[in-house]
């Protein structure tokens, strides 16, 4: 019974042993820990860091908006009068001049209209023929003095209605030849058909909209922006478009030529237009392309990376690197994009580079060592 509790007191005795040890090899690690922080902080660590010196430039600060390509002139077509739908003579995609006949409809009311109204015209214009012919003779006649003055004043009278008379009938045969004119549309413009709405045989009405004509020439893009970047746009500026299409980008140059004053009903959003300077772009209307707007110029300016900047509570900071030594500054960043910041040039230190990998962990005054490539 003695020799079982003395070894159970010897096995107790190891795991305290090694328990010991643990606890020991724990206290130097947090020795060698604080040791390490303390020196850290006392700036006895030197740290390799890389840096870039800054150069002042200037540049644009963009912003990118969707826009749409429109037409230099787009023109929807609609019917001046109605009728079915006789003839269709282009297709969509297809090249038109001016007056050329796209649509031909056929009311047969209206040629009816027609040749009464010609009709009417032709028995009119005899009539007044006739009365002049009777009148001129009686003038004739009264200046020989067969017949009287209340005569020729009657002939007179009778020559004055039938001349009112054949114009009254000329203009309804002018109108009925308007709505008769008007059954073959005709292209306003030349152009390119990107539209046509009825097929044949069918009925259209006074209004209905036909086919739509849009001039490719003098392209232009139209894109919208709230008030807060409208105010910065400048006429005559230039901008990059891209337009990307089934894995395909095309680049192209635009110039701002209008910025409406007005936002469109009441909605807070502001059109631009910029019109397209390249004539090698086969942009369609209707496609939407990226523009991109410069609207503010930055001056005296440092390009720095996003690596560089860092923040807390109360500011955002850089490090910079003077005589071997770190220094923190605080900075105003411009953001170009996710990547690319500027700094004012004025908020650096004379003769400081600015420290872009190694920043971290670094306080004012720590010893610093600039790694070359």
């Amino acid at each position: 019974m003695g020799r079982t509790t003395k070894k159970q007191w010897v096995k107790f005795l190891i795991i305290i042993g090694i328990f010991l040890l643990f606890l020991f090899g724990l206290y130097l690690r947090l020795i060698s820990i604080r040791t390490e922080a303390a020196k850290t902080l006392s700036g006895n660590i030197t740290k390799p860091v890389r840096v870039i010196n800054p150069i002042p430039t200037e540049t644009w600060l963009y912003r990118e908006v969707l826009g749409r390509v429109e037409g230099g002139q787009e023109i929807d077509i609609r019917a001046d009068v109605g009728g079915w739908v006789e003839e269709i003579y282009f297709k969509r995609d297809e090249s038109v001049t001016k007056d050329q006949v796209l649509i031909k409809l056929n009311d047969v009311r209206k040629v009816v209209a027609l040749q009464e109204a010609k009709f009417r015209l032709q028995a009119s214009k005899a009539n007044l023929n006739e009365t002049n012919r009777k009148y001129n003779q009686n003038k004739t006649l009264f200046e020989k003095g067969i017949i009287s003055r209340d005569n020729l004043d009657s002939n007179k009278n009778q020559l004055a209605i039938e001349s009112a008379n054949m114009k009254s009938l000329e203009a309804a045969y002018n109108r009925v030849k308007w709505d008769f004119d008007n059954l073959e549309v005709r292209s306003p413009i030349n152009g390119t058909i990107i539209e046509i709405q009825p097929d044949v045989g069918q009925e259209v009405f006074v209004g209905e909209s036909l086919a739509t004509v849009v001039n490719l020439e003098n392209k232009k893009v139209i894109a919208g922006l709230d008030a807060s970047i409208a105010r910065l746009i400048k006429t005559g500026s230039e901008v990059d478009l891209t337009l990307s299409t089934h894995g395909i980008t095309e680049m192209g140059r635009g110039e701002i030529v209008g910025i409406s004053r007005n936002s469109i009903d009441d909605s807070g959003v502001y059109e631009i237009e910029v019109k397209l300077t390249g004539d090698d772009l086969n942009w369609w209307p209707g496609e939407i392309v990226t523009v991109k707007l410069p609207i503010k110029k930055l001056v005296n300016m440092v390009n720095v990376p996003r690596t560089a900047v860092f923040s807390d509570s109360s500011e955002v900071f850089i490090f910079v690197a003077i005589n071997n030594k770190s220094i923190k500054v605080p900075v105003e960043v411009t953001w170009l994009d996710d990547k690319t910041g500027f700094v004012p040039f004025a908020l650096l230190p004379a003769d400081s580079q600015i420290i872009t990998e190694g920043s971290s962990g670094l306080t004012t005054g720590q010893d610093i060592r600039i790694i070359s490539d």
